[in-house]
């Protein structure tokens, strides 16, 4: 029994190599990311060897273990490996597909909206502009008239200047 966990942690590892690994090829990462995900990915199948190891032989190193997960992740690589990197292929298609199908779901009721607002919005911007130019010629024109009349009041204040 101890056996049989420690290849199925092998053939575990190796599903998600593949998920990885198509996943990876699929979004066209660079080598920055890359890097950054086999970090990830090497994490990731540590933690499941570890947690399988211990379910097997409560962590007991044994030379068996590393054999059998390698025999699992051989095994897996050699019979099931292109069958679920086309899986997973397809169920990334579906998956943009839906995600596509929600975008455009949601975009026809922005539209629909822009299209119905445009002519109130129009009006708006129209009387926000006539309210603009009324309030600037309102106050605007008897501020800055009164600047000037502070000018020429000030410069009655001071004495005229001489030529020197």
């Amino acid at each position: 029994m101890t056996f049989f966990w420690v290849i199925v942690s092998g053939v575990i590892v190796g599903v998600v190599f593949d998920f990885y690994r198509s996943f990876r090829r699929w979004q066209g990462w660079g080598w920055v990311l890359t890097f950054v995900g086999d970090v990830l990915f090497s994490l990731v199948a540590l933690f499941i060897l570890f947690r399988f190891f211990e379910r097997a032989n409560a962590l007991a190193f044994r030379f068996y273990v590393i054999w059998g997960s390698l025999l699992g992740l051989i095994l897996y690589l050699r019979l099931l490996s292109r069958f679920s990197v086309r899986f997973f292929f397809g169920f990334y298609r579906v998956m943009t597909y839906l995600a596509e199908l929600i975008h455009r779901g949601i975009k026809v009721p922005i539209r629909g909206l822009v299209l119905i607002m445009r002519p109130p919005y129009a009006m708006l911007h129209w009387i926000s502009l006539l309210l603009f130019r009324i309030g600037e010629y309102i106050l605007l024109e008897p501020i800055l008239r009164s600047i000037k009349r502070l000018k020429m009041w000030w410069n009655t204040l001071l004495p005229p200047r001489t030529k020197g």
